[in-house]
């Protein structure tokens, strides 16, 4: 089993970085309606070719959104299983998350 390095918490998901992998967690009745009951999304650090990361204006929503290698971004108000809404209080610890994820994907590339 991996070690967790990193939890964020969103809107509309938790996010967490594990060793190899970038696991998105789902739970209430609202996610159950758009992604399942638990709906759960493990993504291998090795198959993100992108992380689109758009921060919240004002008073709406930012998006960090884990893009699969051959997969194009999807239009978040779809409900992309791979993308997490945060509001602005969390504008930081996303941003720390994002980069360090970065650092992880450039380490996981270098030891290959």
């Amino acid at each position: 089993m991996s070690k967790t390095i990193m939890k964020v918490e969103g809107f509309d998901g938790q996010v967490e970085l594990l060793e190899d992998r970038i696991i998105i967690r789902r739970q209430g009745w609202w996610n159950a309606l758009t992604y399942g009951f638990n709906a759960k999304t493990e993504i291998p650090l090795m198959a993100i070719s992108e992380v689109s990361f758009k921060p919240p204006l004002l008073l709406g929503m930012g998006t960090i959104d884990f893009i699969r290698s051959g997969r194009v971004s999807q239009d978040m108000k779809r409900g992309s299983s791979t993308a997490v809404k945060f509001k602005k209080i969390k504008l930081q610890e996303f941003e720390a998350f994002k980069e360090k994820v970065f650092e992880m994907i450039t380490q996981n590339q270098q030891s290959h």
